[in-house]
C-alpha cells in the first residue's frame, strides 16, 4: 500500500508539473502560436534542369532540410506568373524539433522523430524532385515570383520580428514583359528608372537571401555571369533585404 501511495504521488507531481508540449497546427505542424522562423523556397523550373544540376540542388535542398531548426516553417513555391489571385505555397510545414534533444519524461521522442521524417522531411524531398523534373514554361517570371512570396509571406506584418530565408533555385534570367534579359542588357541603372522597377517593388525587409545557381549555355551571352547577380543584389537590396550567398550549381544547362 505505501508503495502504491509513493507511484500514485510521483504520477501525480508528473501530471501536474510537466509542462505542456503545444498544440500543432494539423496541417502544417506549426505551434498554435506561430512559427518560429520562415524560410521560402522558391524553385525556377521555368527551363528544364539536367540530371547533374538535378542532383546537386537535391543535395543543397537537403542541407537546408537538415540544417532547419524546432517550429521553423519552409514553404515551398514554383516560379510562375501570377494570375487573378496570389497562388499558395504547395506545400508548408513546421520542424516538428530534434528527437535526439526531446526528454522521455516530458516529451515524445518516438513521436518526434515520426513527424520529422513523414510530415517534414519527405514530403519536402518528394516535392523537390518534382519541381525539378518538370517541363519548361514560356516565361521565366522570376521577380514576380519573389513578389508573390514577399506579399503572401515574408512581408506580412505578424512574421515582421522572425527570421526570414529566401532561397532561389534559379538561373536568374527573368524573362517577362516587365524586363527580359534575353531582350535588354543587364544593366540595373537603365532598369531601375523604368516602369517595370516599380511593378516589380515588393517588401524583402528583414529577409536573408541565398541562390543556388543553376548554370546555363544561354549566359555566355551575357559575357559572364558577373554583372547578372550584381543585378540580382541590387534589386534584393533595393526591396530590403540582403543577398548572403550564391553557391553555382554544378553542370551547365
Amino acid at each position: 500500500m505505501v508503495v502504491l501511495l509513493v507511484l500514485l504521488a510521483v504520477g501525480a507531481r508528473f501530471t501536474v508539473f510537466a509542462p505542456r508540449l503545444p498544440d500543432r497546427d494539423p496541417e502544417t505542424g506549426c505551434p498554435e502560436g506561430g512559427p518560429a522562423a520562415l524560410t521560402a523556397i522558391l524553385i525556377d523550373v521555368t527551363d528544364q534542369v539536367g540530371a547533374i544540376s538535378r542532383a546537386d540542388v537535391l543535395a543543397h535542398l537537403d542541407e537546408y532540410i537538415a540544417g532547419s531548426r524546432k517550429d521553423e516553417m519552409v514553404l515551398a513555391y514554383e516560379a510562375k506568373p501570377v494570375g487573378s489571385e496570389i497562388g499558395d505555397p504547395l506545400l508548408s510545414v513546421c520542424h516538428p524539433g530534434d528527437p535526439e534533444a526531446a526528454s522521455e519524461w516530458t516529451e515524445n521522442p518516438r513521436l518526434i522523430r515520426r513527424r520529422l521524417e513523414e510530415r517534414f522531411e519527405r514530403p519536402l524531398e518528394v516535392l523537390f524532385a518534382d519541381l525539378l523534373g518538370r517541363e519548361e514554361a514560356p516565361t521565366s517570371p522570376l521577380m514576380e515570383s519573389v513578389q508573390s512570396v514577399a506579399v503572401s509571406v515574408l512581408g506580412r506584418h505578424e512574421y515582421a520580428d522572425l527570421p526570414k530565408r529566401l532561397i532561389l533555385v534559379s538561373d536568374l534570367m527573368q524573362n517577362t514583359d516587365n524586363l527580359s534579359f534575353f531582350r535588354r542588357a543587364v544593366d540595373y541603372d537603365s532598369f531601375a528608372a523604368t516602369a517595370g522597377a516599380v511593378a516589380l517593388a515588393t517588401d524583402l525587409r528583414g529577409t536573408a537571401v541565398e541562390v543556388l545557381f543553376v548554370q546555363r549555355a544561354a549566359h555566355q551571352r551575357l559575357d559572364g555571369t558577373r554583372g547578372l547577380i550584381d543585378f540580382w543584389e541590387r534589386w534584393i537590396e533595393d526591396q530590403g533585404g540582403t543577398l548572403n550567398r550564391v553557391a553555382r550549381i554544378d553542370g551547365v544547362n
